[in-house]
């Protein structure tokens, strides 16, 4: 390691290697066996995207997360009209199983197709919010902490920088603005081989 300044160190490149790529990998670095490549500072492989996530397109992951979760919750509001609708009858065994499983609800005859549209969009709303915001809250902590998917589960943090800085390295020097639209110029301030680390690196014993 190289001191870079108090309190702090850069961690030397190449500490690892892939058996897979058969070369040597810098830290935070990890083979993706659906992407066949070893990816930088990789956080997971997306399902949804197919693709991996990692040191440079992790700020457009986040801002997806971001306005999807946004989007959910002004959809959630724009549909509570049909909760209050539905919920006037009071808390009823029918109300309930048609906010829960309305389709059981159409196929039995007990409302109607346009009821069951309306509440059938409500609740993938509401469902969809919730999952989203797991994922969101999930990924600002380990923005906050300097961690990424693979090293949450370590009580170790010895990437945190510090919240402005562990921000900063995620989403860019410009991360006050290109959480409104990843496609502001906000370059990363790392390169994605050598990373500061402020802690050990050795294992806990």
């Amino acid at each position: 390691m190289d001191h870079s300044y108090a309190g702090t160190q850069v961690l030397s490149a190449f500490t690892g290697y892939c058996y897979a790529c058969e070369t040597h990998t810098p830290p935070r670095c990890s083979h993706c066996y659906d992407c066949n490549v070893c990816v930088l500072r990789r956080d997971h492989h997306c399902v949804f995207f197919n693709q991996c996530v990692g040191f440079r397109n992790y700020r457009y992951f986040f801002c997806c997360l971001l306005h999807m979760w946004a989007g959910l919750l002004y959809a959630v509001v724009m549909n509570a009209e049909v909760f209050i609708v539905i919920l006037k009858e009071g808390v009823t065994l029918h109300s309930i199983m048609l906010l829960l499983v309305p389709w059981i609800m159409l196929v039995s005859g007990q409302v109607t197709a346009r009821a069951f549209a309306f509440a059938f969009i409500a609740d993938t709303c509401v469902v969809g919010f919730l999952l989203v915001a797991g994922f969101l809250f999930f990924h600002i902590a380990l923005m906050l902490r300097g961690q990424t998917t693979r090293e949450w589960h370590s009580s170790r943090r010895p990437y945190n920088l510090g919240t402005v800085n562990n921000v900063a390295e995620c989403l860019g020097s410009r991360w006050y603005l290109c959480w409104l639209c990843p496609l502001i110029p906000s370059p990363l301030p790392g390169d994605g081989i050598h990373f500061k680390v402020t802690g050990s690196l050795e294992p806990v014993r």
